[in-house]
Order: C-alpha cells, then sequence, then structure tokens
C-alpha cells in the first residue's frame, strides 16, 4: 500500500477510535470489496462470504481502540477477516464430525435423534430466511443479541442508543415470531423468547 494511503487509513483508524461513524464509513467502503472477494475466493458462496464480511466489520467496530493502535492496520484487517473465515469452516468441520458420529451411533429408525437434528436444522434455516428480511438495522441488533450473545449494555457501546435497541429487538421478535405464528415450534418460540 503506497504511503500516502497507510497515512490515510492510519489517522482514519484513529478517528474510528473515537466512534466516529463517518471515519468507519470511509474504511468500510476502502476495504469491503477486497474482503468480499478474499471470502467468496475461498468459501465459494455468495451469502457466506456476506456474513464473513459483516462479522468482520462488527469486529472491528466493537475492537475500534485495539485496532486503532494497530502497528500494521492492513495486516490487522486481513488477519480478522481470516479468523473469521478459519471459524466458518471449523464450525463447518464440527458439524460435519457431529453429524457423523450420531449417524454411526444411532440406529436408524423412525424419530430417530437423526432426523430431528436434521428437523432442528430446517427450523433453523427457515429462522434464518426470516431474519433476512428483516431491515438492516433490525437484524443486526438482532443477530448481534441473539446469535452473537450480546447483551443490550453492550450492543449500546456500537453507539445504538439503549431505547433504539429495545425498540429494534422487540419490532423484530415481533416479525418473526408473527411470521411462525401458525404452528411455530418451540425451537423458533425459544430462539426469539430470550431476548427480551
Amino acid at each position: 500500500m503506497p504511503e500516502d494511503k497507510l497515512y490515510e487509513i492510519r489517522k482514519l483508524l484513529l478517528q474510528v477510535g473515537e466512534a466516529d461513524e463517518d471515519a468507519f464509513r470511509a474504511i468500510f467502503y476502502f476495504y469491503k470489496e477486497r474482503f468480499y472477494s478474499t471470502a467468496l475466493k475461498i468459501t465459494h458462496s455468495e451469502d457466506i462470504a456476506e456474513e464473513i464480511v459483516q462479522e468482520v466489520f462488527i469486529s472491528l467496530w466493537i475492537k475500534r481502540k485495539q485496532v486503532a493502535s494497530a502497528a500494521n492496520p492492513e495486516g490487522y484487517f486481513f488477519t480478522m477477516l481470516n479468523n473469521s473465515i478459519y471459524a466458518h469452516f471449523r464450525k463447518l468441520a464440527l458439524e460435519k464430525a457431529m453429524k457423523k458420529k450420531v449417524v454411526e451411533q444411532t440406529p436408524h429408525n423412525e424419530g430417530s435423534p437423526v432426523e430431528e437434528m436434521l428437523l432442528a436444522k430446517e427450523k433453523m434455516e427457515m429462522l434464518e430466511a426470516v431474519i433476512s428480511q428483516l431491515p438492516a438495522q433490525q437484524r443486526i441488533v438482532y443477530k448481534l443479541s441473539s446469535q452473537q450473545g450480546l447483551s443490550r449494555e453492550q450492543i449500546y457501546q456500537l453507539h445504538i442508543s439503549p431505547h433504539t435497541v429495545k425498540n429494534h429487538l422487540q419490532q423484530a421478535i415481533r416479525f418473526i415470531r408473527t411470521y411462525y405464528k401458525a404452528g411455530a415450534s418451540a425451537i423458533v418460540w425459544l430462539s426469539t423468547w430470550h431476548v427480551l
């Protein structure tokens, strides 16, 4: 990277460290395509690549003070990206190993744990499809709360007001529950209940 561009990135990162959203937006637009193309090349999935890029930028914002002091910002960013990609494949490998173990240890009869596991996976995929229909801000707040386990206080640190976080969570959960009102499963209800 040219020295003048590196200087500009470092300057923006110092501003991001002070919670400057415009500086964060500039960093986002500078790196998002490069992150996306790297993730896409490795995962071969547009959806997964987009999800990984989103996770990297959420982590960048959460760790902004730490990132602002990085000696090699670009190296730090791509390490974050590689760690997210690695975590994705590690999760896939663990799921595959778990399924194989369950299949090996379970007699194949009706109502077996394998079938239950597949049904649960289908329900979670349906939930993900519903979540993807939420407005962007609601989706981010919901995912941070229910899927990444962040408390409301941790989400407030992203400079989203407590009132906004509460409203986004309530609206997201209301939308999901409405969607599943007819024949909603216990898994779906439980996955949305604990964040209130």
